[in-house]
């Protein structure tokens, strides 16, 4: 989900700030200020969701407590991104998204740099979250 609203968010950058005019009765700006915003929301939510665990489906007792099993033991061993690295995240989301910048965008180009480098880092470290949780999972399966 965060790799879908990395998307949606760039796509609505690039109509918000490259392209303009009407498409038909849409102003094209509008469209990407809430491909935008659609985007931000999808990113935060994939965001967090990188932090979960998935469910275990081991047996279950009477009280629902799981009983031993691969999954379970599959659960305890599953990497987890840490809480500071989400609310990194997710504070860049807010950064590229706020109007207020550390440098601001009418100083071309070095405006739009300081949020596409720090767009940049947010794909990275997406991708290196998701990455570290997927070897992890495969190690504790191959366990």
């Amino acid at each position: 989900m965060a790799w879908l609203g990395a998307l949606v968010l760039f796509v609505g950058a690039i109509l918000t700030f490259a392209v303009g005019g009407d498409v038909g009765t849409l102003d094209v700006r509008t469209v990407g200020i809430v491909g935008m915003a659609v985007g931000g929301v999808l990113l935060v939510v994939g965001i967090v969701r990188l932090r979960r665990t998935p469910r275990p489906t081991g047996a279950r007792s009477s009280s629902g407590v799981i009983r031993g099993g691969v999954q379970a033991r599959v659960q305890e061993q599953m990497y987890r991104t840490s809480k500071g690295k989400i609310i990194a995240m997710i504070a860049v989301v807010i950064y590229i998204l706020s109007p207020v910048d550390l440098i601001p965008d009418v100083f071309l180009p070095v405006g739009i740099i300081d949020d596409g480098t720090a767009f940049a880092w947010l794909l990275f470290a997406i991708g290196q979250e998701v990455t570290r949780k997927r070897r992890s999972a495969l190690a504790a399966r191959e366990r």
